[in-house]
Parts: C-alpha cells; structure tokens; sequence
C-alpha cells in the first residue's frame, strides 16, 4: 500500500450517502453498472465499484487543489461512485474530467436514481411492502407500538438531515397511505405485526447510532437496512416507501 493510499479515511456513514444515493451504480450516464453484485448461493455480496475523489486526495494526482480543505478530501461531497472501468477513465483522462464536471456527473446520477425510485413506486403494492417488512420485523409481544406523531420537518430537522433526504422523503411519502393500509390489514391476522416492525427498525436505528451515524448517513443507515441493500430499484421503493412511512409515524427517528 503507498504512502498516500495508508492515510485515506473512508467513514461509513459516508459511504452510507454515497451508495444510497447513487443506489449502488456507476454514475456514468451511459454506464449505470449496478457494482454491488447479488450473492449466490451462500456467498456473501460481491463489492465491485470504486470511490474516486473528485479533489485528488494527494498533491499529485488527478485534480489536486492544494486550496481544498483536507478534512473534506475523504467524505461524501468528495466522492463519486464508479464501475472500474469508468473509474479509471476518469483517472486517466483527467484534463476531460475535471473538477466540475465529476461534480455535474454525479449530481445528474442522483437526480436520475431519484427519478427512477419515483417511477417505481408508483407499482409497489402489497407483495413488494411485505418483502420489505419481513426483512425489518423482530420477534415481540407487544401489539400495540406507541406511535408519535411529530411533524416530518421537525423530525428532519432535529436530525440534521439536508435537502437530499428531503428529495427522498418527499418521494416516499407518495406511498404513505399504502403502507398504512397494508400495515391495518396484516395487523387483522397478526396483531403483533405492527410492534414487531417497530422494534426491528428501532434496533437497526440504536445500533447505527452507537456507530456514530447521525443526518443522511443515519438516515441511508437505515434505507440500506430496509431494502436489505437491494440494488433493484422496485424495492428500493417499497424500502423507501416504508421507511418514509416509520420515519413519520414512530417516534424514535429524532434526537
């Protein structure tokens, strides 16, 4: 390992935003390869992409800028999400991929993964919220969660997360009503269903926050553990949709 390669740093609430964000594809508009592969069998998710700084994280490689804060080198606002032969494009032709536009690259990657998780909720129905809630559900007694009911922009705000998130939410929201009636309905046959989905969410929400996830990366945290880190975009909506939907109702989503 060189010198410089030692001391990159790569938070994981940070690669939490970037994963979520780009919903684990290359950022390449003509390239969009999912770089999270499926598991077969009992082998364990393959991790194919690779993180390229936009500011070069040392003096001498692509795009350096000497004038860019060092602690921002390795974060979120810093990254770009790539497949490897794109990543290595980038590297390689840098004085076409600069600065600005790596930046203008990955802002139209989010935007078009958002576009494309609103085309998608639109289809989920009650198959797709069960999968999702059965991945979240923990064994418990309780039948009756306590549910709190405290203003999403409040919520969001004492939980510092950004305009990102609020892009997401916005787009989950869509589905509250869904999955409030698909909430009622499993909850005829199994009352110990809505407690069991609450306290599954709490406890993926208390362990995240013993790991010092706090604002988006608590918040992709926690859509990475409701989609089970699906990279197909149908359940990353139902996830959403869900997430969206405990986010507003419970109250343990707030400082």
């Amino acid at each position: 390992m060189s010198e410089t390669a030692e001391y990159r740093k790569y938070p994981l609430p940070d690669l939490k935003i970037l994963y979520g964000l780009a919903a684990g594809r290359c950022a390449f508009s003509d390239c969009h390869n999912e770089i999270v592969l499926e598991q077969l069998g009992d082998e364990k998710r393959k991790q194919i992409g690779k993180i390229a700084h936009i500011v070069a994280h040392s003096a001498t490689g692509p795009r350096a800028d000497s004038s860019y804060p060092k602690e921002k080198l390795d974060t979120y606002d810093n990254w770009i999400l790539l497949c490897p032969t794109c990543h290595d494009t980038v590297d390689a032709l840098d004085s076409k991929y600069t600065v600005k536009e790596l930046r203008k690259i990955k802002a139209d990657h989010e935007r078009w993964v958002s576009s494309a998780l609103a085309k998608e909720l639109v289809k989920i129905g009650f198959a797709e919220l069960e999968v999702v809630t059965r991945g979240i559900c923990v064994i418990s007694s309780d039948p009756q969660p306590d549910y709190k009911v405290i203003p999403p922009a409040e919520k969001m705000k004492r939980n510092g997360l950004t305009a990102q998130t609020n892009i997401l939410f916005s787009i989950g929201l869509c589905k509250h009503k869904e999955v409030r009636d698909y909430i009622q309905h499993v909850a005829k046959m199994d009352p110990s269903f809505p407690g069991r989905l609450k306290e599954g969410f709490t406890a993926e929400y208390k362990r995240l926050r013993t790991q010092d996830f706090n604002g988006d990366g608590l918040f992709e945290g926690m859509r990475e553990f409701a989609s089970n880190g699906n990279a197909d975009f149908i359940k990353q909506a139902a996830a959403l949709a869900v997430l969206t939907y405990l986010f507003e109702t419970c109250e343990i989503f707030e400082k």
